[in-house]
């Protein structure tokens, strides 16, 4: 069995991704495959992988995306401390390469004015890696450079 085939086939839930490692994430990312806009619709449970510490604080919850009538795919993340909860930091997103490899991937948009400056300077490239399970990275603009700050994946079959 190949390696692509091994890692894909021992994803049943969110917390399974825990147990790989950078590298190995990033090869999920690549055999991953381009989302349809259309099944990222509402609600979507999410945990940050790596950094692990980042995940223990257990802040950012996952991502509400709604479907506008234009085609137009929008969202909220929603964060939160104990029990807890609240939609913040709107985002906009499309189909695009990314922005580090040949990849088509779902680019989410946070430079939106409406957002804080240190917010709109994040870039997340996301890919479907199961039929709910989404893996994405997070980059973090510093001047005109883009610097990996996480992994983080979210799943529509879990609120």
């Amino acid at each position: 069995m190949n390696n692509n085939l091994k890692l894909h086939t021992n994803i049943q839930e969110l917390n399974d991704l825990k147990r790989f490692n950078i590298k190995e994430l990033n090869q999920l990312f690549k055999t991953g495959r381009c989302p349809k806009l259309e099944s990222l619709n509402g609600s979507a449970k999410g945990i940050v992988i790596k950094p692990a510490w980042f995940e223990r604080l257990n802040l950012w919850r996952g991502k509400v995306f709604n479907i506008l009538a234009t085609g137009e795919l929008t969202g909220l993340n929603r964060l939160g401390i104990g029990k807890i909860e609240t939609q913040r930091y709107q985002f906009n997103a499309h189909i695009g390469k990314s922005l580090f490899s040949d990849q088509d991937v779902l680019i989410i948009n946070h430079d939106l004015s409406v957002n804080p400056n240190w917010v709109r300077r994040y870039h997340d490239e996301i890919v479907q890696i199961d039929p709910h399970i989404y893996l994405a990275t997070s980059h973090y603009r510093i001047g005109k450079k883009l610097k990996i700050v996480s992994y983080f994946a979210f799943d529509f079959s879990k609120k």
